[in-house]
């Protein structure tokens, strides 16, 4: 079983005075990945791995499947995409029409926070969810690749991403923004802010962005007509 955290000896200072404590902090690991040539380093949590990398692929446009997948090492893996040569898509605006009510987002933001339980223990993970046909949570210290597995792991379970929220603890920029793109998910949620990229991207690609979200609100930022208001 990958290990996710382990707990050290520490030393805690307060104004109060010292005390040596263990403490639980996140295992990081580097994973390599090969694709066609090209060395691809992750930092990330050891969990979920070959969906991670097939999430990356797909939020780069890239089609591939877990069985073209392979791991050589530990943490090392081999990917071979000979088979998608000329197939990698260019970002497209969303199709999708998929829409939420203000209850459904703020449910959303419920559930992020209950499988927030690696960062509840250490401070130290990024939660990610896609709720649609049925709900997928991850955490990793990566925002980037706490996004890839999720992705990954719905891609692998069949779950149909263009009738998907992408609910996210991080803040949103113009390269997380792009893996909805990519992958056609319609609608993001963050509990954090946007930058002004973000808000571009997905205002120009019709992806509906939603920051600052909470149990009391929630701003739209892009595409609102996705998002039906009432009272919750």
């Amino acid at each position: 079983m990958e290990k996710r955290s382990t707990e050290i000896e520490i030393l805690g200072v307060s104004r109060d005075g010292e005390e040596k404590r263990m403490d639980e902090v996140i295992c990081e690991e580097q994973v390599v990945v090969k694709v066609d040539g090209e060395i691809l380093k992750f930092y990330c949590i050891a969990t979920d791995l070959e969906a991670m990398i097939l999430g990356n692929l797909k939020s780069r446009g890239i089609d591939a499947s877990i069985s073209r997948i392979r791991r050589i090492a530990d943490n090392e893996f081999n990917v071979d995409l000979s088979f998608v040569k000329g197939l990698i898509k260019n970002p497209q605006p969303c199709e999708s029409n998929k829409k939420l009510t203000s209850k459904e987002v703020f449910d959303s933001v419920e559930m992020l926070y209950e499988h927030s339980i690696l960062h509840e223990r250490t401070r130290s993970t990024h939660v990610v969810g896609i709720c649609g046909e049925q709900e997928i949570f991850v955490e990793d210290i990566s925002r980037h690749c706490a996004i890839d597995k999720a992705i990954g792991l719905a891609t692998s379970d069949g779950i149909d991403l263009s009738n998907s929220l992408l609910v996210t603890s991080c803040r949103q920029t113009a390269s997380t923004i792009k893996k909805a793109i990519s992958c056609g998910i319609p609608i993001v949620v963050s509990i954090a802010a946007p930058t002004d990229l973000a808000v571009k991207e997905a205002s120009e690609y019709r992806i509906t962005l939603i920051g600052f979200a909470n149990s009391e609100g929630f701003n739209i930022y892009s595409h609102n007509w996705r998002i039906k208001l009432e009272n919750t």
